[in-house]
Parts: structure tokens; C-alpha cells; sequence
């Protein structure tokens, strides 16, 4: 499956610390809009914050799409976000119907993480110019640290994948909700992001980060702001709550 909206530019490398990090290194000297970096080997792949992306090689699909086209103002840096999240779980819903979007980034197939993403913006007059969106999903590596929680594909539907099939298939499942979003607004993906969030409507256990002080408390996901940040109902009190995503993590 080669169809695109928008051609592509790809860059395959048969080994990289990171894909996102290539791309940071070489955007001022060839980087076109939807260029894209895929490897087979990241050996030194990011996630968010601190995190790191272990992947088995030749085994999952991490790549980087490089965006030029796109100017959001630094409080709509999260369309992005719903776009990616859409456009992967869509992907992924024909093969298992329990799959979700874990607020912020991550996607979870049957309670477990088997994707995540990691977007890093340029900012130029408090407004982005261009994106580097990092994606990772675990597909046919079957051995993970009990400690991460994590999935793939063949370890759930017992069978190998063809990385490249599935590749072609995000690419053009995430050019298809950019049209989507391009064509019918913000809301409609909101619409479908909130509509399918992990763990929403039910009883959830979180870490609530203020200053260096952490603790743990049981709430509701309800809703997703304006500006992207989770709208929690807490058990206590019967109160709504907003939170960006360096103030809570989601336990379980």
C-alpha cells in the first residue's frame, strides 16, 4: 500500500540512536515537509520526559515525520497530539477492538502499552513552524521488561506482521486525519480523541506532581480542555480538576 494525500520523502536508515534526534540534526540541510525517517534499529529511541523507547531490532516500527507545513499557536501544539493518536489507534482498531489513546501519548491494547508518541515543536513568535512527530509501536517483538507493561501485535493476534504493510498503512491513515482535520475542524477530532481515552468514565488511581511533592488519589477522567489537558472528577469531593501532563500520570 503505497497511496498517499501528500508525497512522501523517506529516509530509510538500517541503524540510528533516534530517529527524532536525526531529524533535529539534519532539518536545516534537506528536510522537506512529510519527509519521513524509519528505522530498523533505534538504539537509542526517546520518550517523553525523561523515558526511553526500548525496541528489539527489526522487530517494531520507529519512525520520525518531519512537518513544515503546519503553523499552530504554542496552545494548539496538542491538535497535533489528537491527530497522531487518532490516525494510529484507527490503524490498529482493524486488527483488536480493544485498543485505546492513553492521555497524553501512549496507546494500549488490551491494558497494556503498545505505542507511544514523542512530538517536539519549533517555536518561532510563540507560534509553531515546524513538527517532528517520533512514533513507536511494538508489532512483532513477543520479550518486554515486566516492569513497562507492554504489548505488541503478535503477542496479542499470534502472528508475525509485515513491518512495511503496516508501516504504509500509518503513514497514510495519519495524512488521512490531518485532511480530516484540515477539512472539519478541531472538534471533530477532539470528538473522537475523548470518545475513545483510556480508562475514561472509570474509577482510575493517579500521581499528582506539585512542585516535588507527589501523591496518589482515585478519580474519573471526564474530559479534555480547550488546551489539552486532562479534566479529571476526583472521589472526594465531586470536583472537576485540570491538569497538563507534566502534573498527573495515570497509575492504572
Amino acid at each position: 500500500m503505497k497511496k498517499f494525500i501528500w508525497p512522501i520523502y523517506l529516509i530509510f536508515l538500517q541503524k540510528v540512536d533516534s530517529t527524532n534526534q536525526y531529524a533535529k540534526r539534519n532539518k536545516s540541510k534537506y528536510m522537506k515537509n512529510w519527509t519521513i525517517i524509519w528505522s530498523i534499529n533505534q538504539t537509542n529511541g526517546k520518550g517523553v520526559g525523561k523515558n526511553h523507547w526500548d525496541t528489539e531490532k527489526g522487530k517494531n516500527l520507529t519512525f520520525s515525520i518531519f512537518l513544515n507545513s503546519i503553523i499552530f499557536p504554542i496552545d494548539k501544539g496538542y491538535i497535533i497530539n489528537f491527530i497522531i493518536s487518532n490516525a494510529i489507534h484507527k490503524t490498529l482498531f482493524f486488527y483488536n477492538k480493544k485498543i485505546w489513546i492513553k492521555w497524553p501519548n501512549d496507546i494500549i491494547l488490551m491494558n497494556k502499552k503498545i505505542g507511544g508518541i514523542l512530538i517536539e515543536n519549533n517555536v518561532f513568535y510563540k507560534k509553531i513552524h515546524t513538527i517532528i512527530i517520533g512514533v513507536g509501536i511494538n508489532v512483532n517483538q513477543i520479550k518486554f521488561d515486566e516492569k513497562l507493561q507492554a504489548t505488541s501485535l503478535k503477542k496479542i493476534l499470534k502472528k508475525n506482521f509485515k513491518l512495511e504493510k503496516l508501516f504504509y498503512k500509518l503513514i497514510y491513515s495519519i495524512q488521512k486525519e490531518y485532511f480530516l482535520f484540515m477539512t472539519y475542524g478541531e472538534k471533530f477530532i477532539r470528538n473522537y480523541y475523548i470518545d475513545h481515552l483510556y480508562m475514561k468514565d472509570k474509577i482510575s488511581f493517579f500521581e499528582i506532581i506539585n512542585n516535588d511533592h507527589k501523591k496518589f488519589t482515585k478519580g474519573v477522567i471526564r474530559n479534555i480542555t480547550k488546551k489539552g489537558n486532562l479534566i479529571i472528577e476526583f472521589k472526594k469531593d465531586r470536583k472537576l480538576y485540570s491538569f497538563s501532563k507534566k502534573k498527573i500520570k495515570l497509575i492504572f
